[in-house]
């Protein structure tokens, strides 16, 4: 994260604090599911996904790196996020809202047991809601933690067109947000 980033309005709870990026073992893939489930499911709240919608995009990626593509990705963590966010691009929109509980992964990693949002964070949400898609899905990625580079590269974006997009979200933010 660059110094001129923020930190994340909507995060997981506080005594888990974001792991730093690549820090997993290659051969153990418990670790990086346990490490990157729940900041996905963040991400994809970001761009304005449900937490049922999120948790399901975010499971289905991780699926996808199953049994040993996660092994061979030079960036494991973009791709994770690139393909979760086109799963949920994916998803029907007309989907009911589930009103039973989440059932709980073995072990006890449901990524929508540690996302806590607060009511301020979730009128950021809100405003985020209303952000053109360029512009909510490099604030997602901004958010997440990502260098303007590594925003660039993954999205098939200039690092300018990044810095742009997410100055002008920034500015429509505070005015939507009457900061």
């Amino acid at each position: 994260m660059t110094t001129e980033q923020s930190s994340s309005p909507v995060h997981a709870t506080a005594d888990l604090p974001a792991p730093p990026p690549a820090l997993f073992r290659r051969g153990d893939f418990n670790a990086f599911y346990t490490e990157e489930m729940s900041s996905v499911t963040v991400f994809l709240i970001h761009q304005g996904a449900s937490a049922y919608e999120a948790a399901d995009a975010a499971h289905e990626a991780m699926a996808k790196l199953l049994p040993d593509l996660w092994r061979t990705l030079e960036h494991p963590r973009a791709w994770l996020r690139v393909t979760a966010q086109r799963c949920y691009w994916r998803q029907s929109s007309t989907r009911a809202t589930p009103t039973d509980p989440v059932p709980d992964r073995p072990g006890g990693t449901c990524p929508l047991t540690t996302v806590v949002i607060s009511e301020f964070q979730q009128t950021v949400l809100d405003a985020l809601r209303q952000l053109p898609p360029t512009m909510r899905t490099v604030m997602a990625w901004d958010l997440d933690g990502f260098t303007y580079t590594e925003i660039a590269d993954a999205l098939t974006m200039s690092p300018a067109a990044v810095r742009q997009n997410i100055s002008r979200a920034r500015k429509r933010l505070i005015t939507l947000l009457a900061l």
